[in-house]
């Protein structure tokens, strides 16, 4: 068993390039979504690539089918537009070394982007349900045989390709929480991702605030009201909508996520969002 395996959640690959593109040094497992079921492997330098590619869709999907492949001791979710440091591996390792009762740690990650910034942690600390959780999948280690004792899966309502469209890592971090895991917050540097290429991403606006009313419907049913409130004010300066349509989409993508219904997506709801 290897000490530390990346889970890369992928598309419309054809070989193993993403290894040189995302500078992997440790083994890795691709879930490769496509139009074709197969399983394939690769050796590099000491290291063994394996990807996984089916016709599934939705980032939360083939998250989990990571976790169900996986099989190393420390395992560091990854999106396919991260470029690793040259010591991510040792930095990570080592932070699971220093902290052997954290089963679950958050690591930093650059963005180079002024307009995209990504929330940088400048303080080691443990995550609690009440602490602002603005963590990203790629920024997720775990040991893997905490996560396996406790059952913990991504969720497949939040995502990309999901009925709504971010949120499924805060929900899984959320999660873990309930389910007793330890969270630490590191503040090392393990690598950039770049934000230009976002599947879901389109700006603070209609979108944005109906997906941000499932999400505390979803994560703070009996507090919503005051998240939704917290998060109008806070987004104000980056926001596309007035303040009171911001309350108001977000009120709405409650109730969607209230009366969801297999095969509902936000695409075809929004415009039914007056």
């Amino acid at each position: 068993m290897s000490r530390l395996q990346v889970l890369c959640a992928t598309m419309h690959q054809t070989d193993f390039s993403k290894i040189a593109e995302m500078n992997i040094h440790s083994d890795v497992i691709f879930a490769n979504q496509a139009d074709r079921t197969e399983l394939a492997e690769h050796s590099f330098g000491h290291y063994t690539a394996k990807m996984v590619t089916t016709s599934t869709r939705g980032v939360g999907i083939n998250r989990n089918l990571l976790l169900s492949y996986a099989d190393a001791e420390i395992c560091l979710m990854a999106d396919d537009d991260v470029c690793y440091n040259d010591d991510y591996a040792e930095t990570v390792l080592a932070a699971f070394d220093r902290h052997p009762n954290a089963d679950i740690i958050l690591f930093n990650l650059t963005s180079g982007s002024s307009e995209r910034r990504i929330y940088q942690n400048h303080k080691r600390r443990w995550l609690t349900k009440w602490t602002p959780n603005p963590f990203g999948g790629p920024r997720i280690a775990f040991r893997l045989s905490a996560v396996r004792k406790c059952n913990l899966w991504f969720t497949a309502m939040f995502g990309g390709g999901a009925p709504f469209p971010s949120g499924e890592d805060s929900l899984f971090l959320q999660d873990a929480l309930k389910r007793g895991l330890k969270i630490f917050c590191e503040t090392d540097v393990i690598g950039s991702v770049d934000v230009s290429k976002s599947t879901w991403f389109t700006g603070f606006d209609k979108k944005m605030y109906l997906g941000k009313g499932a999400y505390y419907a979803a994560v703070h049913p009996r507090s919503q009201a005051l998240w939704r409130l917290y998060f109008a004010l806070r987004s104000h300066k980056a926001a596309t909508v007035s303040f009171a349509d911001r309350l108001r989409y977000m009120r709405q993508g409650a109730k969607l996520f209230a009366n969801y219904k297999i095969g509902m997506t936000l695409h075809e709801e929004i415009d039914h969002c007056q």
